[in-house]
């Protein structure tokens, strides 16, 4: 995307994309564990992160669950509303009937900004256990928006390899 393009401007491959009710979110990460190309990740933020987030992230994060060292933490789902590719497959898992779907125009208009903030902040993964489907979520995953189909499942399982085994 070109340096000053709009938002307007900018255009994603699928034509609905998934939107986070983070009041039914129950922080599971299977929505992030399940997407084939990482275009739904969770963040952790400090305190300090909320406070230099955009006007539309700010009162979107939750306390993140989990105790211990999460205790300084809160919790987002974020989307990435121009790698989505609309498979449907985290809507499908969500066990909490979390996410749903709006259109792409909606979801780059009030997402990428949010997206991009997140992409940007540092990864708090280590905090997490990352043999646990949540806490291997919160690993960078080294394999994004790969231009596999989503269908044969070759994409999420060597992404969810790179975030349990990537540093070796």
């Amino acid at each position: 995307m070109a340096v000053g393009t709009s938002a307007s401007e900018k255009r994603g491959i699928a034509l609905k994309v998934p939107k986070v009710d983070m009041d039914k979110c129950t922080q599971c990460n299977y929505c992030s564990m399940i997407c084939p190309h990482a275009a739904v990740r969770p963040f952790l933020f400090t305190h300090d992160d909320i406070d230099n987030a955009p006007a539309s992230l700010k009162g979107e994060t939750r306390k993140a669950q989990g105790g211990g060292a999460l205790d300084n933490y809160d919790f987002r789902v974020q989307v990435s509303p121009l790698d989505c590719t609309g498979c449907e497959l985290c809507v499908r898992i969500c066990p909490a009937d979390a996410l749903s779907f709006v259109s792409v125009d909606e979801a780059i208009e009030t997402q990428s900004e949010n997206w991009e903030y997140c992409a940007s902040l540092p990864n708090h993964g280590a905090e997490m256990d990352r043999t646990t489907v949540k806490g291997s979520q919160f690993q960078q995953p080294l394999l994004e928006f790969s231009g596999a189909c989503e269908g044969c499942g070759e994409t999420p399982y060597v992404k969810m390899l790179t975030q349990l085994f990537g540093e070796r």
